[in-house]
Formats: structure tokens, sequence, C-alpha cells
């Protein structure tokens, strides 16, 4: 266990260096969204899933990853109860209090690793939220979907929009050459912050991300007694790394949607 504390405080350190970057570059943007009428994080397939399959109505809602928080901002305007996000970076927990504030919705933010969380919070939410890019800073999987079971509810849901692990396969630079296997288990390192914040690539920060199949995703919430109740896979990128692979005439799956339930003992 000491080695994967390790990298989740190496990937603390980059993500400060990040908020550092979008603080200058980024922020106010977001800061000037969110107060807007029309403000909404949601995409088409986001949207088409909380009107047909998850109702956020009054519901306690925790996000996994919150980043600068906009995304549970948005829950929060689309009528959700409690909601509280957890990242590990203390800067962009600052970042999400600012834009929670500024926007008049009242979303509570705590910077915490996921695998250290209080138990307090234990038994406290109907919905466990999941975006982009979350799940490959998580070093052990098992271990995450298991304090997820605990954070729900009976029949709590989680629900996950990701970023396809097939994804992990290509180069982020492009022309996103295939130089990695799906089937990798040892972590990725970079030296560089994510792409779509520093578009210069000038900013250097060590920082390691986890590779994990589909299957073992799910496995990982059939093993922490969580029901799938729902699965899709998707051509589009959300990752805004690889979007000029989706124009490829041969496609393939860049992203998935799953949603799981707390089997009610």
């Amino acid at each position: 266990m000491t080695d994967k504390i390790n990298h989740i405080e190496i990937n603390r350190k980059m993500w400060e260096l990040t908020t550092d970057i979008y603080q200058a570059d980024g922020f106010n943007d977001a800061l000037k969204r969110v107060q807007q009428k029309n403000f909404t994080t949601f995409d088409e397939v986001e949207q088409c899933i909380f009107n047909s399959r998850i109702d956020v109505t009054a519901k306690n809602v925790i996000q996994i990853g919150c980043n600068n928080g906009t995304e549970l901002i948005n829950l929060k305007k689309n009528g959700a109860g409690y909601c509280l996000g957890i990242d590990i970076s203390e800067k962009f927990i600052q970042q999400a209090k600012q834009l929670s504030k500024a926007s008049g919705h009242s979303v509570e933010f705590e910077s915490t690793n996921i695998y250290e969380i209080n138990e307090n919070h234990f038994g406290e939410f109907e919905l466990v939220y999941i975006t982009v890019g979350v799940l490959g800073w998580m070093p052990d999987l098992s271990k995450f979907f298991q304090i997820v079971n605990k954070l729900l509810k009976p029949n709590g849901q989680i629900f996950i929009y990701e970023q396809h692990p097939i994804l992990g396969m290509f180069n982020p630079v492009p022309p996103h050459q295939i130089d990695a296997s799906y089937f990798q288990k040892e972590p990725f390192k970079d030296e560089i912050v994510p792409e779509y914040i520093d578009k210069t690539g000038q900013a250097k920060a060590t920082s390691y991300w986890f590779p994990h199949t589909i299957s073992d995703i799910l496995g990982a919430c059939f093993t922490s007694e969580l029901q799938l109740t729902h699965f899709g896979e998707y051509s589009q990128d959300i990752s805004d790394t690889y979007k000029t692979l989706q124009n490829d005439a041969v496609q393939f799956p860049m992203s998935f949607t799953l949603i799981a339930q707390k089997i009610d003992k």
C-alpha cells in the first residue's frame, strides 16, 4: 500500500500545479459560466441519462474527483439535494468553493483522498458520481468500489461517464499511434500535466496513470456487491485529448456510461 500512497501524493502535487495554470487561464471563464441562466455541463449522453435513467431530485450526491466542482454545481442546479465534492487537490477545492458561491447553488467540498475518506460519510448518499478521467487515477480499483459501496445508502447508485479504457493504447500526442497494450498493468508515467489544461505543453510534473480494462471495472463492481443496471459505449471522445480520432472511417468506443446499484440486503 505504501507505493500506492506515494503515487497518489505525486499525483496530488501535479494537480496543484495544474490548478495554478487553470487559475490563470480558464478560471475567470468558469466563474462567468456558472452564473449564466443556461449553464450546464451535460452533453447529449449525460442529458439522456439524467432524463431517462437517474432522477437526482432531492438526492444526496457525492462526486469523487470533482476537480473545480462545475459538474456537481450543475447537478445541484438540476435539483439534487445535499451535494459533496471531494478531490485530492486543495487548490481545486478552493476554486470549487468560489464557483459554488458565485453560482448561487450551495455545494460542499472537501480536499481528501478517497481511500482515506471520513467514515462519517458512509451510508450518506443516493448517488456516487464519476466523470471523465477519474478511474485512471485510482491505483486500487477493488478498494475504490468497496468504498463506493460503503458511501451509498441501500439501493443507491453509482453513475460513471468515462473515457473508454481502449484509449490507453494510443499515445496522447498526435497522430496518436498505438504504443501500449490494452492489458497493461503497470501505471503509465508522465512528465507533463494534462493536455486539456496546459495547452502549451510547457509545464513539467511527474504523474502516474493506472490503466484498467472494461472487465477490471465491471469485475470490481460485481465483487463490491454493486449490481449493473446499465452499460453503454459511444464513439465520441470526452477526454479532449483524442478528438481527431473521432472522425476516423473505422470507429471504436471512446467513452462509456455505467450505472450500478447497491444491493439491498
